[in-house]
């Protein structure tokens, strides 16, 4: 059983659909990305999406290169090893970055936000990661992050590649400029592909001059405008995406927001009543990755080879020292009771805790997914 914070396990209908190959100019693959993007661009609430084949950090890269000017003046924000791959990638671009840092399991308050704002009036754009598997904590009042942002007139970017689909997130409607996913995350797809969603406002602000063409979200979607894609897709990635974008809409975005939620609260409470160390608070905590520090030596190693179940380690300064839970995509009820039954068994401890109902998947979802 794999928890890990990406891949995820998909429905059998999903990796079915992985399998296709077709021509990427027929008409077949052209209707498969008109119908992703409309897809997307709902999910989202966006105005446009560019589709893209290549991992999530072609989407962050893709977003800030096309947003983001040489010598532009950008606020960023890390809490974590993602955090500190974007501004890599934003001084990559040539931005001059005013970094603001925490230590390793802290986050940010929205009056510390909204001070470093202040403090860098001829800033132009603000760029932060939503959600941050390294450290299993987030940003979960980003919508109040937007505003704060919006009100002194900054772009905003978002990396929420393993945030988009588990929280509340909408485009137009909080003004973001960019947020940025991969397919293999909450949205439950395999690997290969990643999306950069715009609102109306990221659109005009779009740049199509002197970027290196795998680059350019403009130029996608002058291709997506035809169906087309401007270079050869992973066009068995954009079949499987289509049919978890379509199944994320029979679930519907707001009961798939509430899932993720739940069964991060519950594997929350139930590994702290164990004696596991937990990064984040109520304020904070991820909804898609728990990371603790476990109170037995080898919890990783024996979860995996006594049950079968394979969660992650640390990442950076939290190599060796913390152990990440993947709880993204179709994540249910019966997972988490697989891994809290394990866990339970390793500390000699019984297991008498129920998952919340909202921690089930629909009954046509359930019937795809094996947890075995």
């Amino acid at each position: 059983m794999l928890l890990i914070p990406g891949p995820v396990e998909v429905p059998r209908s999903v990796r079915e659909a992985s399998t296709l190959v077709v021509n990427h100019r027929s008409e077949k693959f052209r209707e498969i990305v008109r119908k992703l993007e409309s897809l997307m661009n709902k999910h989202f609430s966006a105005s446009r999406t560019a589709l893209l084949t290549g991992s999530g950090t072609l989407a962050v890269e893709a977003m800030v290169y096309s947003l983001i000017k040489p010598n532009e003046k950008v606020i960023s924000f890390p809490y974590g090893e993602f955090g500190n791959r974007l501004v890599d990638s934003l001084r990559r671009r040539g931005a001059q970055v005013k970094v603001y840092e925490k230590k390793i399991g802290e986050i940010f308050s929205i009056e510390e936000i909204k001070k470093a704002l202040d403090e860098n009036k001829d800033a132009t754009a603000v760029a932060l990661v939503h959600n941050e598997t390294s450290s299993g904590m987030a940003f979960r009042n980003l919508e109040d992050v937007v505003s704060e942002a919006k009100r002194r007139g900054l772009k905003i970017l978002v990396d929420s590649v393993s945030g988009f689909a588990a929280y509340k997130l909408l485009v137009n409607e909080w003004k973001i400029d960019a947020v940025a996913t991969g397919s293999q995350k909450a949205l439950a797809s395999v690997p290969g592909m990643s999306f950069v969603a715009l609102s109306d406002e990221g659109i005009e602000e779009l740049q199509g001059e002197s970027l290196p063409s795998y680059l350019d979200i403009s130029l996608h979607l002058k291709f997506q405008d035809k169906g087309e894609t401007p270079f050869t897709p992973a066009v068995g990635v954009f079949n499987a995406s289509l049919r978890a974008a379509e199944l994320l809409e029979i679930e519907g975005i707001e009961n798939r927001w509430k899932r993720h939620e739940a069964c991060a609260r519950f594997v929350r409470e139930v590994l702290s009543s164990y004696g596991f160390s937990l990064f984040g608070n109520e304020d904070n905590f991820s909804n898609t990755v728990v990371a603790s520090v476990p109170p037995i030596p080898d919890y990783r190693k024996k979860l995996l080879n006594e049950f079968n179940i394979e969660i992650s380690g640390g990442m950076g300064e939290l190599k060796e020292k913390i152990v990440r839970i993947g709880l993204l995509g179709v994540v249910d009820n019966r997972a988490v009771n697989r891994l809290l039954e394990a866990t339970a068994k390793l500390l000699d401890k019984n297991y008498e805790y129920l998952p919340p109902r909202e921690c089930k998947l629909p009954e046509l979802l359930e019937k795809e997914v094996e947890w075995s």
